[in-house]
């Protein structure tokens, strides 16, 4: 007969197994740079609806400023009201170094509150915040006074 034994079916079995086990670690594992470029265009587009408000000195500075506190609820809670939907990673960790920044009509970026008169809040240093993953990290820097933003 020509067929093939028991023996061997299970043998080129085990030698598929192997090569596919060697493929997959040889795949890439982008979470972390998918999750960091989803932030990081989270973040671009909040500074652009800051940007869109009129200054008007009579409206109350929460009308004119748009505030990102980092956590991932606040991605969860900004994707319900989203088309688009990311599913972030669960074992990503974000570390801001500031907790809250927040951007005014123009585009610059404060620390917490904004206060349009004194500036008390105004970023004046470049700040940064941590995404880990997998014991790897990105940055993003949120840049003073011109609000840039980038991957680093």
């Amino acid at each position: 007969m020509k067929a093939f034994t028991l023996i061997e079916l299970i043998f080129v079995i085990v030698i598929v197994g192997i090569i596919s086990m060697g493929a997959l670690n040889a795949i890439p594992d982008n979470t972390l740079k998918n999750n960091t470029h989803y932030i990081y265009s989270k973040i671009l587009e909040k500074k652009a609806n800051a940007l869109g408000f009129i200054a008007n000195m009579d409206n109350e500075d929460e009308n004119r400023t748009v505030c990102i506190t980092f956590t991932k609820d606040w991605l969860k809670q900004d994707e319900k009201l989203s088309k688009v939907k990311f599913d972030l990673s669960n074992r990503i960790e974000i570390t801001p170094q500031h907790k809250t920044i927040c951007f005014d009509y123009l585009s610059r970026p404060h620390k917490g509150k904004v206060d349009l008169i004194k500036f008390d809040n105004l970023l004046y240093n470049s700040s940064e915040i941590n995404i880990s993953y997998n014991k790897k990290q990105e940055t993003i820097i949120i840049y003073p006074m011109t609000g840039d933003i980038q991957i680093k």
